[in-house]
């Protein structure tokens, strides 16, 4: 085989090989988001979710809280947890092949009986809300500039934007 076939050929397989990783847990078939019924008491229930984007959809980025991975957050994703009352780290982690590394951490108080929703955010517009927890990372693709952060999202709207998001099904790390 000619040497600009092998690289083609290498190329197509390393293309194909990382679609298949970048795709997170696969939601056909999950439910979608239905509103809280009651939370807790005893403890604070949090649900991370990402709506579905054009930008980023193949990465899915894993959360962890207090260091301990609890799920990946692919896009048009859900997932819930209930923590104890007090501050947690939370913290979202790309992708090993992309860099395995860090790309947004932040600290949030949490009380006992309370609903939090955190979003995975991306627009095309700097966000001016007061909603951001990390800080906003801004990316170019083309000539079009892109803003991402974590947000912590008043119940009424996440309700809103949460509701065209499937449950990320159990071991979906």
């Amino acid at each position: 085989m000619k040497r600009p076939a092998v690289l083609w050929l290498s190329l197509l397989t390393i293309l194909t090989l990382l679609t298949a990783c970048t795709s997170g847990p696969d939601l056909k078939g999950q439910p979608f988001f239905t509103p809280p019924a009651e939370s807790s008491p005893n403890q604070a229930t949090l649900y991370f979710y990402r709506t579905a984007a054009s930008i980023g959809a193949g990465v899915a980025p894993t959360i962890k809280i207090d260091g301990t991975a609890v799920s990946s957050l692919p896009s048009g994703g859900y997932f819930k947890v209930t923590l104890p009352a007090g501050t947690h780290t939370i913290e979202s982690t790309s992708p090993p092949f992309i860099s395995g590394k860090v790309s947004k951490r932040f600290d949030l108080a949490v009380e006992n009986g309370k609903v939090y929703f955190i979003a995975d955010q991306v627009s095309d517009s700097d966000f001016k809300d007061g909603q951001t927890l990390d800080g906003v990372d801004e990316a170019s693709f083309g000539l079009m500039p892109f803003y991402f952060r974590y947000a912590l999202v008043p119940t009424e709207e996440a309700l809103r934007a949460i509701k065209w998001c499937q449950r990320v099904p159990v071991g979906g790390k």
